[in-house]
This record gives C-alpha cells, sequence and structure tokens, in this order.
C-alpha cells in the first residue's frame, strides 16, 4: 500500500483560508442524513464539487471557493510529486457525535482513484482506518492532526467519529 503524510505541505495563504473561511463562523455547513449510503450517520458537509457520479457536466462546482480548494490540492500534489489529470470529488466533512462508533468501511468510487485527506483539526479519538481490499485487515490506522495531509489510493476505509468535539476534514478523490 502506497500512503503518502505530510504535515508541512500547506502554505500560508492557504492556512489563513482555511482558518479564517472554513473553521470560522460563516462557512456554510449542510447536513447529510448518511456519511455512506443508508447508514443514518448524520454529519455535516459543504460540497466544494460534487461527485462525478452526480454530476450532469463534466465540472459540477458547488462552491465559491473552489480555487481555494484546488491550490490545497495543489500544495500538496506538488510537494509529493503526484501528478493528477482528474478531481472526482471534494466536500469539507464535518463530524460529531452521533451515537454511532464510525462510518462503515467502504471505498468512495467504485473505479481506480486516489483520496487525499487533509485534516483540519486534531482529534484523538477519530480515526481514519484503512483496510486492505477484502476488508479483513487494518493496513494504517491514521489520527486526525491539525494540518496533516494523507493519501492513497482506493483502499477500504472508514472514519470514526469523535466521542466528543468535531472531526474536520477536506476529502478529494482524483486520478
Amino acid at each position: 500500500m502506497n500512503l503518502i503524510k505530510d504535515k508541512n505541505f500547506l502554505k500560508k495563504e492557504s492556512i489563513n483560508f482555511i482558518e479564517t473561511i472554513i473553521l470560522g463562523n460563516n462557512f456554510p455547513f449542510f447536513l447529510n442524513k448518511n456519511a455512506v449510503v443508508k447508514d443514518n450517520n448524520n454529519f455535516m458537509s459543504h460540497v466544494v464539487l460534487k461527485r462525478i457520479e452526480e454530476r450532469k457536466n463534466k465540472n459540477e462546482i458547488n462552491s465559491v471557493y473552489y480555487s481555494n480548494f484546488i491550490k490545497i490540492l495543489n500544495e500538496f500534489t506538488k510537494k509529493n510529486n503526484i501528478n493528477y489529470k482528474e478531481v472526482f470529488r471534494i466536500a469539507v466533512n464535518f463530524s460529531y457525535n452521533n451515537n454511532s462508533k464510525c462510518s462503515p468501511i467502504h471505498v468512495d468510487h467504485e473505479f481506480p482513484h486516489k483520496q487525499l485527506l487533509v485534516y483540519l483539526n486534531t482529534v484523538k479519538d477519530a480515526f481514519t482506518i484503512i483496510y486492505n481490499k477484502s476488508k479483513t485487515k487494518v493496513l494504517k490506522k491514521i489520527t486526525p492532526e491539525k494540518y496533516k495531509g494523507v493519501c492513497f489510493n482506493s483502499f477500504p476505509h472508514a472514519g470514526f467519529f469523535p466521542k466528543k468535539g468535531e472531526r474536520i476534514v477536506i476529502v478529494y478523490t482524483f486520478k
């Protein structure tokens, strides 16, 4: 499994955008009734670029902040020598204690892709667990740390919900 972790890729302008806009008081998050399929795990999200499977047009941008999010993706991919051709999805997920332990184990798309998670806060108990393809063995357990980016191929994974507080992460999928 190819996993890239980087805690020092964001430029000052992107950190300022995260602190003042995303983590500010006026960034819009919307209620989602399901974290994965019909699991009844409520969370909030801000969809920046709709999932490719849900788009009518090639680029269905859903946020005025799209260019800021692409800048963050470019900072990570450039620093870590990753080339990409197309972005399939961008969202900011805001999860909290919803009386569930974690989301179901899932893969974001049914086709090969890369996944980048950029954690916007540190949460000790809200891990991301990456599993082998058959979902029988834990390959990595990742603790969210503020500004850490983690990139991996399309492996099954699950996100744990925090026992208290919130877990805020930017989710990118791309090829």
